[in-house]
């Protein structure tokens, strides 16, 4: 029985040890010009082979969060596609704790194709200090629904915006009833918090909803589009959740290499990141787009910033001489 006490002592304490070395995660908050800045990544395809290849994708990493100096790095999927998975996962997930900025992604059709599955990425993401991503609630489907409050600039310290992030796992799956449902529970709780008011706020994932081809063409779209949605066919009706719930101001997604637009309907932004990875397909350049929230308003500002020209198949990467901000919109005044 002594023995027993004992060991059930060093346990206690072992756990309560690796407890307190865990050092605490970086919080989000709106900085006093009352601006907090999101710098989205997507679609990096990383692979630590070829050597040169990959050292590109990892510097690129470096590169954009110097240029932009972000309040929040989001990767909104495909960042690693690659054997020996865990490997390339940690030099991933290294090159962004280096920056010593938080960061938060959610996961694509690629990631779980090798030896982890999505909950062991999460996982293994969640051991670096500055990473943000949780598996999130295990009742619902999926691994990487979960919502980061950004907080007010003043003293209180009270929820100002909201990011949701969800899992849209495999090609051609789609946003489920139960994410929706989770989505709206998070809202109405925010809301109640802030005397009922809903909190402004913006949802990221990787695959597009089908929406995405009702902004093709509009006078009041910019970017980019040379290639089809490459969406679900059937429509699960998480756009239409979001737009009459009436918090989400804009959807931004991966998966499309080849786009880079951002349009507006019904009053929700639909829009492209940037494909900032070295290692795949893609015709219009690596870079990252930029999202700058305004505290107190249902507004944000964004753009998009080119760094590097670049040929998968040439094998060429050939960083812009000029970088500078593209197709910069605000919502809501530039859609109307």
């Amino acid at each position: 029985m002594k023995i027993k006490i004992v060991l059930a002592v060093l346990f206690d304490i072992a756990v309560t040890s690796h407890v307190m070395a865990q050092p605490a995660k970086p919080g989000l908050k709106f900085g006093n010009s009352g601006k907090f800045r999101i710098m989205q990544m997507t679609d990096l395809h990383y692979h630590y082979e070829p050597l040169k290849q990959a050292a590109g994708t990892l510097t690129f990493i470096r590169e954009a969060v110097e240029r932009v100096k972000p309040d929040l790095i989001m990767v909104t999927g495909d960042l690693v596609v690659s054997e020996d998975t865990r490997r390339a996962w940690q030099d991933v997930a290294g090159a962004l704790n280096d920056t010593k900025t938080p960061w938060a992604v959610v996961l694509g059709n690629h990631d779980s194709e090798y030896e982890l599955t999505n909950r062991q990425i999460i996982d293994l993401l969640t051991t670096y200090t500055y990473c943000l991503a949780e598996n999130g609630p295990d009742d619902i489907t999926g691994n990487g629904n979960y919502v980061l409050p950004v907080l007010s600039s003043s003293s209180d310290g009270r929820p100002a915006a909201a990011l949701y992030c969800f899992d849209t796992r495999k090609q051609h799956n789609w946003l489920r009833y139960d994410q929706m449902d989770w989505y709206r529970q998070q809202s109405r709780r925010f809301a109640a918090e802030n005397g009922g008011a809903m909190l402004p706020s913006l949802a990221f994932y990787h695959v597009p909803v089908p929406e995405f081809n009702e902004v093709i063409g509009k006078p009041t779209t910019f970017g980019m589009q040379r290639e089809e949605v490459c969406c679900p066919t059937q429509n699960s009706g998480s756009f239409t959740a979001m737009q009459e719930n009436g918090d989400v101001m804009g959807i931004f997604i991966g998966h499309d290499h080849n786009n880079n637009y951002i349009g507006c309907l019904h009053n929700v932004c639909l829009a492209y990141g940037y494909k900032s990875g070295r290692q795949s397909y893609g015709e219009i350049g690596r870079g990252v787009r930029v999202i700058e929230l305004h505290e107190g308003e249902r507004k944000f500002t964004t753009w998009l910033l080119q760094l590097y020209e670049c040929n998968q198949k040439e094998n060429t990467w050939t960083p812009v001489p000029h970088v500078e901000p593209r197709y910069m919109v605000t919502y809501p005044d530039s859609f109307n």
